[in-house]
């Protein structure tokens, strides 16, 4: 079973419900076109930040192999390296987009599939919009203790020192 962060877009974006309905599910998983397309993956993610960082190192990593003769074994293997850290963290990448948009993190949910979650995800929210507010009610009230209360422990006196 796979865990989804549930992220809601941020208030102001409609009410309640409309938050519920437009939330976006990130599979905790490894992410295989990230590692597969790690390039193409950050570009069509829209994580430019991330683009430009990994576009620079493959610049740096380019340099390096023709200044200092790098083999090509060691390109393979900076390669393998930044595409299994992209498969690990790539989802993660996305919702620190989507946190530093304004998007607030609203739940996590285990299943199988993603269909799956929407549905264990839509029913819990769902249920806690529709749940009645619980107002105090006036005449069951806790009666207040007169006087002072009571401190149990080492210093039985409510003074301090």
């Amino acid at each position: 079973m796979a865990f989804y962060t549930v992220m809601i877009p941020p208030p102001g974006s409609g009410g309640a419900r409309d938050e519920i309905e437009q939330a976006r599910l990130l599979p905790e998983t490894f992410s295989w076109p990230a590692f597969v397309l790690a390039g193409l993956w950050l570009l069509g993610k829209r994580l430019w930040l991330a683009t430009l960082l990994y576009v620079l190192l493959w610049g740096a990593l380019l340099y390096a192999s023709n200044r200092f003769g790098l083999s090509g074994g060691s390109l393979l293997a900076a390669h393998f390296a930044v595409a299994l850290f992209l498969g690990f963290e790539g989802q993660a990448l996305v919702a620190r987009k989507l946190a530093r948009s304004g998007w607030r993190l609203a739940d996590v949910v285990e299943a199988r599939d993603l269909p799956e979650a929407e549905r264990r995800y839509f029913e819990r929210a769902l249920a806690s919009d529709a749940a009645p507010q619980r107002l105090p009610v006036p005449g069951l009230a806790r009666p207040q203790p007169a006087g002072p209360v009571p401190i149990i422990g080492l210093f039985p006196e409510a003074r301090g020192r």
